[in-house]
């Protein structure tokens, strides 16, 4: 609805002649068409282009200028990263020296954004600031120079200024340009809330920009905006919508001939099939990608690095250290934009790579340098997350436990007999000190890493990754005592997927496990930041909201409900198969001596919720006092 109603509004404004301008166009005058063309389909405003420079009076300096802006912003929606900046460079040196104009901007930042992929992008955001400062009065100038340096910002990881620049950069877009430039914004905005890991927001902003460029024909644009889709809900944990969108992207690119557009897309379809662990696949799609874009002429810095982080992935993954190392090391090259891959766990899997090898030094370097760009960062989830890579735990069976303990344990056994023969070696060379250093910070991390797992194989839920029914126990009794001391309000809830014994008795057991898992990321995604969910057992599952009441609450649970409902849970069935919850919530009472009162309050709430049809939430709650009633009665949610 929101989608709908902000296109709504930037069309009527298009259609009123309130905003007639492209960015930094303020007269597209006889290059109008043209300009419009370039936007909805370069590959063919492109020849179109040449013939009018071609016959284009040398003296008319001007329109060259304008016509090679033309081909740069083309080139770039192509991919042509080289191409696009000798253009920008052509037409930027048919005008004066320091012109101020908004052609001459239009060019500078342009030329900013594509060197890039060619050179280090903190040049690029320098030059982009100075000319911020000098386009403040003038609004449309400075929504795209705002645009263009938020996509710096991003490309280079930092996700707070990102999300600044490009609000703000939407926000003006929408008010003094027209509808296409705005959707621009909204796409790299989307990107920006991505990077923050607002899932969310990120899928509602590219879905706007996606429904308006299908609808305008604008081809590149439109697959452009399935990869950002794709990207999105590949971390959202949504691998089968991200491989059909990143699948939709490449026939859109492919239909409409953009070679460079293809092989990005077949980069996309290799990270999505490594999440899925298809690495035969994964590996497939990046060879087409790495062969397209060599036929094409487009791969640039950027791309190489991104290939190589692709297959440093999957070398690593499939226990090819040496092979791992390699591709990492191109992958973590200085100089342009960062790879799209997380630059974090890019040092992360190199230093696993360099201990698998032996070469311990260079693996706690490359850990020290995960950790600090780790903390700099100061997102407390992306931690939990990355060393949760770093762990690694991926089993379904006891048995596999067990081994992956052994083997652990063999590992360090050889690890320390490494150790040693490094340490004596170093003493021997002279470097004694700096030797025992490493080797005592070499054990210490080790010996917290381990700690690490074997905590998290304690606290997990295999089957959804969520904590299990003793770790999510012992944070509601946290939460209890903090509750009593502190005398805050907090809300759990017990919730139970609705007929779930039929699930297994009708799809398979199977089926059963991949909805309990379903369920665990979609809750992981709607839930607020603070929430805690766990595995209570079976298909039941006990959620705690701290500092929240049972007024706070209801639209929180009632937000996963209404999401778990709309989502189809069983493709080839002849009707998708709907899967619904029921919910009981109770408040946590500072009188409560321990967390069993809650629970049964809950308890009874679910009850009711169930007897009152399913697919619905019940609160318990203390009726008011009067001279003859105290007792505890369960409300329906209104």
């Amino acid at each position: 609805m929101l989608a709908r109603c902000v296109l709504a509004a930037l069309c009527a404004a298009w259609l009123s002649g309130i905003a007639q301008a492209a960015c930094l166009a303020e007269d597209r005058g006889a290059f109008a068409e043209l300009e419009s063309l370039a936007y909805r389909a370069p590959d063919s405003a492109m020849p179109q282009v040449m013939a009018r420079l071609a016959g284009t009076p040398t003296a008319a300096i001007q329109q060259r200028a304008q016509l090679s802006a033309i081909a740069a912003d083309a080139s770039r929606q192509l991919g042509l990263s080289r191409q696009a900046l000798a253009y920008a460079d052509a037409g930027l040196a048919l005008l004066p020296s320091g012109d101020q104009s908004d052609l001459a901007l239009r060019m500078r930042t342009l030329r900013a954004l594509v060197s890039t992929n060619l050179g280090g992008i903190d040049a690029a955001i320098t030059e982009l600031t100075g000319i911020v400062e000098r386009t403040d009065q003038r609004p449309l100038a400075l929504g795209c120079i705002l645009r263009d340096r938020g996509w710096l910002h991003f490309r280079q990881g930092d996700a707070a200024p990102a999300l600044g620049d490009l609000t703000r950069a939407y926000a003006l877009l929408r008010q003094h340009s027209t509808p296409e430039e705005a959707m621009v914004a909204a796409g790299r905005l989307s990107m920006a809330h991505y990077a923050a890991r607002n899932y969310a927001v990120a899928l509602a902003l590219v879905d706007e920009s996606i429904e308006f460029f299908r609808t305008e024909g604008a081809g590149v644009r439109l697959a452009t905006a399935l990869d950002r889709r794709a990207s999105i809900l590949k971390s959202a944990g949504r691998l089968d919508e991200a491989l059909a969108a990143a699948n939709e992207a490449l026939r859109v690119h492919t239909e409409i001939g953009d070679r460079v557009g293809t092989g990005l897309s077949q980069l996309r379809l290799c990270g999505v099939e490594i999440e899925r662990r298809e690495y035969d696949r994964a590996n497939d799609w990046c060879d087409a990608a790495e062969a397209t874009l060599e036929r094409s002429q487009g791969m640039d810095d950027n791309d190489h690095r991104t290939l190589a982080a692709l297959r440093g992935r999957m070398a690593a993954a499939q226990q090819q250290p040496a092979q791992a190392i390699k591709q990492l090391t191109i992958a973590l090259t200085a100089g342009g934009a960062l790879p799209a891959d997380d630059i974090a766990s890019l040092f992360d899997l190199r230093a696993r790579a360099y201990a698998e090898v032996g070469d311990y030094a260079a693996a706690f370097r490359d850990q020290s340098e995960f950790l600090q760009r780790v903390r700099t960062q100061s997102e407390l989830d992306r931690i939990r997350e990355i060393a949760s890579l770093r762990v690694q735990f991926d089993m379904d069976r006891e048995e596999q436990k067990n081994a992956l303990l052994a083997a652990d344990k063999t590992l360090a056994e050889e690890r320390l007999v490494a150790q040693q023969r490094f340490t004596q070696l170093a003493i021997g060379a002279g470097f004694t000190f700096f030797c025992a250093a490493l080797a005592l910070g070499y054990a210490l991390w080790s010996k917290r890493r381990h700690n690490s797992e074997l905590t998290a194989l304690a606290e997990r839920d295999e089957l959804t990754r969520l904590p299990n029914r003793r770790k999510i126990l012992a944070t509601a009794s946290d939460l209890l005592a903090r509750v009593r001391q502190i005398n805050r309000s907090a809300v759990i809830g017990l919730i139970d997927l609705d007929h779930f014994k039929h699930v297994n008795d009708r799809f398979g057991h199977e089926v059963g496990d991949d909805t309990l898992r379903r369920f665990a990321a979609l809750a992981r995604a709607s839930l607020r930041a603070g929430d805690r969910l766990g595995r209570y057992g079976g298909e039941e599952f006990l959620l705690l909201l701290p500092d929240t009441s049972l007024a706070e609450a209801l639209p929180v649970v009632d937000r996963l409900r209404v999401a778990l409902q709309e989502l189809p849970m069983c493709a080839g069935e002849p009707e998708p198969m709907i899967t619904t919850l029921s919910c009981g919530l109770a408040t946590l009472d500072p009188g409560d001596q321990s967390f069993d009162a809650p629970l049964r309050r809950a308890d009874v709430a679910l009850y009711a919720a169930k007897r009152a049809g399913r697919n619905r939430i019940e609160c318990y709650r203390t009726a008011a006092p009067d001279d003859n009633a105290s007792t505890p009665v369960p409300v329906p949610a209104p």
